[in-house]
């Protein structure tokens, strides 16, 4: 297999790319764009991909890259200004931003900035978790992370065989790549030690019953203090917080594997599946087996 292409040996790009009337050109200083089209037997597809050199003043919203999609960012360099809602990032390289299908934002740059993106059509990948904001990755730049943004739009470019199949394979690439490289969004960055610290032993333990104790002494401070940060950054407690990662973990699993409701209570943890089924409602309003038939 022919190994893949990263930023420092990415395929010489061409002087411009082009639209129909030329009018990006006067937006860009580059830009290449791929388009893909749907196919069945998957909820989701990548619609389109490309490469943005802005020039600056460059203000860009949803309407331009289509409000319906959901939309993967990765800025590659430049001064820039990110908003959405009462959001508001300064992405430096290497970050990305995942914006939800209708949701408004607008990214800006004063001076020049230059980036890769990707547009997803159909339904929201449920692997991203529930689309209700913004989530955003404050990385190092990583020359295999571009290579998979630039190949996925050279694949659309191209359309051999299988290539809608294969540029989602590359969504779930990047994702993996993501996750090894960070285990916390750059948002949680803001947060205190103890929280962010208590988040990430949370997180990773969450197949394992609560203990407050134990949480607050994997960070560094008492129970009591721990609670009462998170109340104060989160507006719940660790436990809340905990049960709350059992419950997002268990609704992947019964819309992505497939499992039975036991199954899917033994793999997050809970002993008892009546306990769990009461507990998975009382979060989502829906009992655990009628979620897996609506998936």
């Amino acid at each position: 297999m022919p190994k893949r292409k990263s930023s420092k040996s990415l395929p010489i790009r061409p002087m411009a790319g082009g639209t129909n009337n030329g009018s990006r050109l006067t937006r860009y200083t580059y830009w290449r764009t791929g388009y893909g089209e749907q196919f069945s037997n998957f909820d989701f597809y990548i619609v389109q991909a490309g490469e943005y050199h802005c020039k600056p003043g460059y203000v860009a919203n949803q309407t331009e890259y289509d409000p319906n999609q959901t939309h993967f960012f990765y800025h590659l360099e430049g001064e820039a200004t990110f908003r959405s809602l009462r959001l508001r990032l300064e992405p430096a390289a290497g970050a990305i931003i995942v914006v939800p299908p209708q949701t408004p934002f607008q990214y800006s740059s004063p001076q020049a900035m230059k980036q890769h993106w990707f547009g997803i059509g159909g339904k929201w990948p449920t692997i991203l978790g529930e689309p209700s904001q913004v989530l955003f990755y404050g990385l190092d730049p990583d020359p295999e992370t571009e290579g998979l943004f630039v190949e996925m739009r050279e694949i659309l470019i191209l359309k051999k065989p299988g290539y809608a199949l294969r540029a989602v394979s590359l969504f779930f690439e990047l994702l993996a790549r993501v996750e090894e490289r960070s285990k916390t969004s750059a948002l949680e960055s803001a947060y205190p030690d103890a929280v962010r610290n208590a988040i990430i032993f949370l997180r990773e333990n969450y197949a394992v019953p609560f203990n407050a104790t134990q949480t607050a002494a994997a960070v560094g401070v008492s129970p009591s203090h721990l609670r009462a940060l998170f109340e104060k950054w989160l507006g719940e407690s660790p436990k809340k917080f905990h049960t709350h990662h059992r419950i997002k973990q268990a609704k992947r699993l019964l819309s992505q594997q497939k499992l039975s409701v036991s199954e899917v209570a033994f793999h997050v943890g809970y002993a008892d599946v009546h306990h769990f089924s009461r507990v998975f409602k009382q979060i989502t309003g829906m009992a655990p087996s009628q979620y897996g038939k609506a998936k």
